[in-house]
């Protein structure tokens, strides 16, 4: 019984998810604290550096094309793309050769690092990807229940998200933690209060709407209790390509 719930709940997230896939629907933003802490870290650098020609590496659904068309020409790449999202690229975030190397004024790269297997060679080919000045916008999770199974590998904390871009030759700007511990348990539970109305559009919407406040609610208060970040949901990275390549 319990299985056929979950399963029930995750099929319907899974299509409401296709109908709405953009990261700016207010169902996605206010759908619990962890995503309305994510899109309150991730929306401005998105919004800022999506200039240019525009890498939406591991787009999934394409939740952020929104964002990033607004004032840049976007191409995708996914290996396994969602919904009615067309992508540019068929290929495997971690080895992408038909990829040309610096190609792109910007990379977005949001809730991916944690579905590959090698997450540094996925950071080394959107480093050979961008073109030197470039900049890569990237979020991960720190504490998030598996997802995606079985493409669920890792997590992250700042000092590790870091150490990955560093060493694939990236210079920092901002590393941005974002959530906390009542985002993370608000997030299951809206998981199985809208999930279970997902399937029925004006559920969902009655739904989400009785919900934004408490998404609201516990993205603020994990702020204030948790300043040092400890029991951070997730991490936001800007981090840009040199424009001098050292021993090139």
């Amino acid at each position: 019984m319990a299985k056929s719930i979950t399963k029930y709940i995750q099929n319907a997230r899974q299509k409401a998810l296709d109908r709405d896939a953009g990261a700016d629907k207010l169902c996605n933003i206010y759908f619990s604290g962890t995503t309305y802490s994510l899109w309150k870290a991730a929306f401005q650098p998105t919004s800022k550096y999506s200039k240019g020609l525009v890498l939406d590496a591991g787009s999934g659904r394409g939740a952020w094309s929104g964002i990033i068309t607004r004032n840049a020409i976007r191409e995708s790449l996914d290996i396994a793309p969602k919904a009615n999202e067309q992508v540019t690229w068929l290929a495997d975030i971690t080895d992408m050769p038909q990829v040309p190397t610096e190609r792109y004024d910007a990379t977005i790269c949001h809730q991916v690092l944690e579905h590959v297997p090698n997450p540094s060679a996925a950071i080394c080919e959107l480093f050979r990807t961008l073109k030197k000045g470039g900049t890569l916008v990237i979020s991960a999770p720190h504490l998030s229940r598996q997802h995606e199974l079985p493409h669920d590998y890792f997590r992250f904390t700042p000092r590790g998200l870091e150490s990955l871009l560093r060493n694939a030759g990236f210079e920092i700007e901002t590393i941005t933690i974002y959530g906390g511990i009542l985002s993370f348990l608000h997030h299951q539970f809206a998981t199985v209060l809208i999930g279970l109305t997902s399937i029925f559009r004006p559920l969902l919407v009655v739904s989400t709407i009785l919900n934004a406040p408490l998404s609201l609610a516990s993205a603020k208060v994990d702020r204030f209790l948790d300043r040092s970040g400890l029991l951070a949901v997730g991490i936001v990275a800007v981090a840009h390509k040199p424009t001098t390549i050292i021993n090139e």
